[in-house]
């Protein structure tokens, strides 16, 4: 598929999988490392990579007025892909964010299991959300793509925000507070836990827009 546009201020469903679909995620540390990266880069400008960062070899240069390029509202990584809902800030801003994010994790990925050649099934995926229905469903179809792992049933997923939209415990970088509004405001008899966990996405339409039908 070719990516819309991004247009700063508008909101975007933001995904991709492993090459062949393959796991881009095997243990807990690559995990942990991704969301560092995602947190990493949301910000510019930064004063070297993740890498060199993580190292300490460069000596790190304070920053003023770093800014945010993009704003998280939910995510999910699974062991073959990964799904994020972002806000554009910045002109440019996911277009650069997702390079330097999927770069640096790759050469992670790459350094650590010993591997060559590209990591992901071609470039990121993106679409763009136009309508608060849509926006909601997504961020029920994010939080419900952990719910088929067996192996974590019955359990928290600890891969995905929506830990912390059942929690008062906020977020190091996701803004959760943006969709539990709607329901404080406009549905005060529909908790969020119930409306992820109560049904299916609920509008067929939306259900095709949010994923590649062969994904």
């Amino acid at each position: 598929m070719i990516n819309p546009s991004f247009v700063t201020g508008s909101y975007y469903h933001i995904y991709n999988r492993g090459v062949e679909k393959r796991d881009i995620f095997l243990d807990r540390w690559d995990y942990l490392r991704f969301l560092e990266t995602l947190d990493y880069y949301r910000k510019e400008p930064q004063s070297m990579k993740l890498s060199d960062f993580r190292r300490g070899m460069i000596k790190l240069r304070k920053i003023e007025q770093q800014i945010d390029i993009v704003r998280f509202f939910c995510y999910s990584l699974i062991p073959n892909h990964f799904h994020l809902l972002l806000q554009q800030l910045k002109e440019g801003g996911i277009t650069r964010f997702m390079r330097k994010v999927l770069d640096s994790y790759t050469r992670y990925f790459n350094t650590k299991y010993e591997r060559v050649g590209p990591l992901y099934q071609g470039s990121f995926k993106a679409r763009i959300i136009e309508n608060d229905e849509y926006l909601l469903q997504l961020s029920k179809y994010i939080h419900r793509n952990s719910f088929p792992l067996k192996m974590w049933e019955g359990k928290v997923y600890p891969y995905s925000s929506y830990n912390y939209y059942l929690s008062k415990q906020s977020h190091p970088f996701c803004d959760k507070e943006f969709i539990l509004s709607y329901f404080s405001k406009n549905n005060l008899k529909l908790g969020y836990k119930e409306f992820v966990e109560g049904g299916d996405v609920d509008d067929p339409t939306a259900y095709s827009l949010l994923i590649d039908p062969d994904d």
